[in-house]
């Protein structure tokens, strides 16, 4: 399991109303303090680096309201929100680590995290409906995601050792 530090949502010195509309719409940020190695169904590994922050926001609040993405969709989270923010994930492949599926796109995502879902949980409905979910509402995060250019993260344990390659 991925190590994770919580960031706080903060009430303190806001009135009630907008404490009330924190509690209802606000979601928590959690950040790896570690690098995290996920094996995919395909035997692949894959590395989420340490300071990715997520807040599973690209699943709509429908999703959250009925699962929590720090319950059973955790693992397709964390994933999820790397992929739609990076459009690629980070893999492993004899201590060589490349960018895996760069540019897969919106729909090749979502269906992939659907996959590792569906493996990783076996509860075929909950991870189609959250698929589903997403298909219908995750444009809105995907989009904002790729007008933004963030600070690649580079995994920790691999950085030093210049073993990282941009493509395969």
């Amino acid at each position: 399991m991925p190590k994770l530090q919580p960031y706080p949502i903060k009430t303190q010195h806001f009135s009630l109303v907008s404490k009330l509309w924190r509690l209802l719409f606000r979601k928590r940020q959690w950040q790896l303090i570690e690098d995290w190695h996920y094996v995919l169904p395909n035997k692949r590994v894959v590395v989420v680096p340490q300071g990715f922050v997520f807040d599973g926001s690209s699943y709509p609040a429908i999703v959250w309201l009925l699962y929590s993405p720090t319950g059973l969709l955790l693992i397709p989270v964390i994933l999820h929100d790397f992929c739609f923010q990076y459009n690629y994930l980070w893999a492993v492949h004899d201590d060589r680590v490349f960018k895996f599926k760069q540019g897969n796109g919106f729909l090749k995502w979502s269906a992939f995290i659907r996959n590792v879902g569906v493996q990783r949980n076996e509860l075929l409905l909950i991870d189609y409906f959250t698929w589903l979910m997403c298909i219908i509402f995750g444009w809105i995060n995907w989009l904002s995601f790729q007008k933004k250019k963030e600070n690649e993260l580079f995994p920790k344990d691999y950085n030093n050792n210049k073993k990282i390659n941009s493509t395969k």
